[in-house]
Parts: C-alpha cells; structure tokens; sequence
C-alpha cells in the first residue's frame, strides 16, 4: 500500500526529489499542492494524506519564516527531516541552444541562487514563476522556443526537455533542509534513538527572560542547532523562538523540557526524529 506525501509544487519540484530519498524503497504517491499555505490546508483536511514535505530552510536564502508559523499555527508534527542539495540546471526545447534563449523562467529563489551564471548570459530576460518544476512543464507543453526553465534533473526527465548548463548554482554549498510532518494525533512513543528535537517557547516580555531558557540549555549536554524568532500575530513586541535541540541521551532532554516549561509562558513540542547526517564533500554533498 503506498503513502500519500504533499508536496508545495509540481511533479519534479525539488520537494518530490527529497520526498523520494527520505522515503527511499518506500511506494509513494506524491500528492501537488501549489502553496504551502494550500499544503497545510490539504494536510490538516484531507485523512487520506500520510504525510508533507516542508522546507524549512536553505543555506543561501535563510529561513522560511512563514513555515515555522505553519507548523505551529496547523499543530503539524515533525517525524523527520532531510538535507537535500539543490542542484540547478538550464533546461529548454529538445534542439535549442543557448545561444537560442531570450528569456528564463523559474522559481524567484532559484533565479537568485543562480544569479552569478545567468548575468553571464547577456541581455537574457529573466521573469519570475510560481514553481520551477511548472516552468520546465510549461516550455515543454506549450513548446516554447527561445525560452528556458532553471529546474531539477528530475523535471527535465519528466518534461522531456534538454539540459542546456548543469549545476549553474552560485554556491557549491547549496542544500535544502526539509520536515516530514503529518497531523498531529496521538505522539508517537520515544523509542530511544531519536536525537534531534523541534520545540517552541513563548517567553514574557521582559529582560533575560529568553536568557534563563538559554542558560537551561546550557546547563545540559544537548547542542542548540537552531533558533529562530517570529512575531506573536497582533503584538509588536512579543515572539515565538523556534529551538531545535540535538542530543545524544533522550532522557537529558527530556529533564530540559521538564526545566524549560518553568521560565516560559508556552513550551510546545513539534517532534522528536532521527537526525539527517548531511555530509558535507566539495563537488559532493550527500
């Protein structure tokens, strides 16, 4: 029996390439959704999804803010994540060149991650699209001449066009980090070998008030890999702080969230997964 996976984009998105190596071996049914808000909506609605892919977060752009809100907003649990490089390539009509393009479309972000290649290619406009995996369908259905798409391998394979420049990426170091998420329901058992954990805290608007979070932290052998802010809706002043928090005992962390719930006005638990091991080799990230 397959799973249903949500993914925010279209068949070869890079979010089906990362659904595809976390589930590796597994049959899928990848599921399109052409927002994440969307996405949310299908994953808390539909009972027939098993599960999202979610990015959270890329090492050239930064943060997704507008996920971390998601998340908590939609009372989504994580279940795992996973490291995906991000590799762009030029793709156009089968028999075009790219001394033919005039114009590239894609993804705002992956037009900027690209930017150094592309002021390479003088005097080619560049116009921003919803999706890259929608771009290179786009070309190909409607059999676009003189037009490009920056998008995955995988989109090329799909949509039948010919891959015109591979990995254009200004930044060798170029990775994605996802969530695997489903609807919250009963929280699965902590079985031991899980040594990563997403939480967030709402603190009183008041000095040191994150500090004494912090300090408890400290206070453990458990690394603080990720924090990261965002407004509380309706207050100037107030902010959710997103923690992710690596460890290698289970039963530490535990006794921190015991700790931390006393200095915060809300300590919430978004999940407790299996860290993704990213190796990070020149030329060869896995």
């Amino acid at each position: 029996m397959s799973k249903k996976v949500l993914i925010q984009g279209y068949p070869g998105a890079f979010h089906e390439e990362a659904a595809n190596e976390y589930f590796d071996g597994e049959n899928i049914k990848i599921v399109p959704a052409m927002t994440f808000e969307i996405l949310a909506e299908k994953l808390s609605g539909d009972k027939s999804i098993d599960f999202a892919m979610m990015a959270i977060e890329n090492s050239i752009a930064g943060s997704l803010l507008q996920n971390y809100r998601l998340l908590r907003e939609n009372n989504f649990l994580i279940v795992g994540e996973i490291y995906l490089r991000i590799r762009h390539n030029l793709m156009a009509l089968p028999g075009q060149k790219i001394k033919d393009i005039k114009e590239i479309i894609s993804h705002p972000m992956a037009l900027n991650q690209s930017m150094k290649y592309l002021k390479s290619l003088n005097g080619v406009r560049l116009i921003e699209t919803e999706d890259t995996a929608l771009s290179a369908k786009k070309i190909s259905e409607k059999k676009l001449t003189n037009i490009a798409a920056i998008a995955s391998k995988t989109a090329a394979k799909l949509y039948g066009l010919d891959i015109l420049a591979e990995s254009i990426e200004t930044s060798e170091v170029n990775y994605t980090r996802f969530f695997v998420v489903k609807k919250n329901g009963i929280k699965p058992d902590i079985i031991g070998d899980e040594n990563k954990a997403s939480i967030y805290i709402r603190v009183k608007d008041e000095k040191g008030s994150l500090l004494n979070v912090l300090n408890n932290i400290a206070q453990y052998d458990i690394n603080m890999s990720k924090l990261q802010s965002y407004p509380v809706m309706g207050s100037m002043s107030e902010y959710y702080f997103h923690i992710d928090l690596e460890f290698e005992n289970v039963e530490l962390y535990k006794k921190l969230i015991n700790d931390i719930k006393e200095c915060t006005l809300v300590t919430e638990e978004l999940g407790v997964y299996k860290k993704h091991q990213l190796v990070l080799i020149k030329n060869a990230l896995t």
